[in-house]
């Protein structure tokens, strides 16, 4: 009970213990707080200078019946103005009847929330001490990310790092696509985070790799891959061997898990690693808009007054190139609208990222509960996903029209899928723009059905 207290954020409140225990007493001793040797059943606040006003607070906790009736006639017979809250195993109602002036709770709230804290605390703690056995164990890491580096990603992948520094100084943050997106590249360099391009030279024999933000089954593009770590929050596929795992679905990012690791671990962290992960969960979780759980609420408290706001907007401001505006006059000249659905193809891009700003701009048209943006670059072709996520799964309709040629997946309210191009040669002779266009509105009209409406007369490109 003296541990709530204390952690209340008042500034610095002054803590009075009365109890006619001297055990529970003398364990409080060098807490700092007053220790007030008195049976409350008996002695009066005033009697020991207690004087408390409209802003303070009493809490009581008595086990047995009498003795708890006997403080409560004590404390209505003083009126004191504070607020009284008592906690007690014994039946609530009837004594909310008999003290109507105080709030009776019954105690198994608090010991429900303490062990479901605990819980959670010793879990964080086991699954750290495996990754850092594992890790100590190999003597080198490599942390893998999938596809473009995204701030979630980014953040996460510091983050483990910074932490396992420790038992491994060799660790390696890498990549496989590009840095599209200059607030990505902007995060990078301001925080400072050490990364290099992915190539095989990286995986020697006995280093320990590791994903974060994705899972083996993202990676089956580039062939078979199999991680000794796992750390995630899509929707869990199959994993594959592995020493290790961490997947939850119900999160909105990996940053939450990190900085669940972090927090629980009682391990320090430092000021780069909080604004990363603050930003990483700002942005998977649109400012907590998207997917979002309580985890992630409490992630972002605890984060919030640790990152560095200046450094943050910063990079929140860099500047998308001029030639972004060309790509949403081409998606705005070419967007296909079909009840709630918006379609849009955009033709050759230098980066894919640019369907990413497309599709956040038409899911907020008024109306418009899906948008699909897609393009094409030399060696694939790419398809952004975007709904409100009212009954429906964006990521759950990328997979279904889509993961036979390359890989897709997502959320509910965000999903993407890059589909290799070699693995579309046997659906086009020629892989026209036109072509591209009618075979993804047939692909998508299976699940979205009013872009079947907008196919041409005929196609030279096969739809299965």
């Amino acid at each position: 009970m003296v541990d709530i207290l204390e952690s209340f954020h008042a500034p610095r409140a002054d803590v009075a213990v009365i109890s006619p225990d001297p055990t529970t007493l003398h364990m409080l001793a060098g807490r700092p707080l007053r220790r007030i040797a008195a049976d409350p059943a008996h002695t009066t606040l005033a009697e020991h200078g207690v004087a408390l006003g409209p802003n303070d607070l009493i809490l009581v906790t008595e086990y047995e019946e009498p003795a708890l009736r006997a403080i409560l006639g004590n404390l209505r017979s003083q009126n004191p103005a504070a607020v009284c809250l008592v906690f007690t195993p014994l039946a609530v109602r009837e004594l909310t009847k008999e003290f109507p002036e105080f709030l009776i709770r019954s105690d198994r709230l608090l010991y429900k929330t303490e062990m479901r804290d605990l819980i959670r605390r010793t879990g964080s703690q086991q699954k750290v001490n495996a990754v850092r056995r594992i890790v100590r164990e190999s003597g080198r890491a490599v942390v893998l990310i999938w596809g473009n580096p995204d701030p979630d990603a980014l953040a996460s992948a510091f983050a483990l790092r910074e932490l396992l520094i420790p038992d491994c100084p060799d660790f390696t943050i890498s990549y496989l696509g590009e840095f599209g997106r200059p607030e990505n590249l902007a995060m990078v360099n301001m925080l400072k985070i050490p990364t290099v391009k992915h190539t095989p030279a990286l995986i020697t024999p006995g280093t320990a790799t590791i994903t974060v933000d994705a899972q083996p089954s993202f990676f089956s593009v580039t062939g078979a891959v199999s991680f000794d770590v796992i750390i995630d929050h899509h929707p869990a596929t199959v994993l594959g061997p592995h020493r290790f795992a961490d997947v939850r679905p119900r999160y909105g990012s990996t940053s939450t898990i990190l900085t669940e690791y972090y927090r629980d671990s009682a391990v320090r962290m430092p000021r780069r690693v909080a604004t990363a992960l603050y930003y990483g969960l700002k942005v998977d979780t649109a400012n907590l808009t998207r997917n979002v759980s309580d985890a992630d609420v409490i992630a972002f408290r605890f984060l919030h007054p640790r990152a560095d706001a200046n450094l943050i907007r910063t990079i929140e401001l860099s500047q998308l190139p001029l030639s972004t505006l060309d790509f949403f006059q081409i998606a705005i000249a070419n967007k296909k609208i079909a009840g709630d659905t918006a379609f849009a193809y955009v033709g050759m891009v230098e980066n894919p990222d640019i369907c990413v700003h497309i599709a956040d701009f038409f899911i907020k048209l008024s109306g418009i509960s899906w948008a699909v943006v897609a393009c094409r670059t030399p060696e694939k072709v790419v398809v952004v996903f975007r709904s409100d996520g009212f009954r429906k799964h964006a990521g759950k309709v990328a997979e279904e029209v889509f993961i036979d040629y390359g890989t897709a997946g997502g959320h509910r309210t965000m999903a993407r899928a890059e589909l290799p191009r070699d693995r579309l040669a046997g659906e086009a002779p020629e892989m026209t723009d036109l072509a591209i266009e009618n075979w993804l509105l047939a692909r998508l009209s299976t699940k979205l059905k009013g872009l079947g409406k907008f196919l041409a007369g005929h196609t030279s490109m096969r739809t299965r």
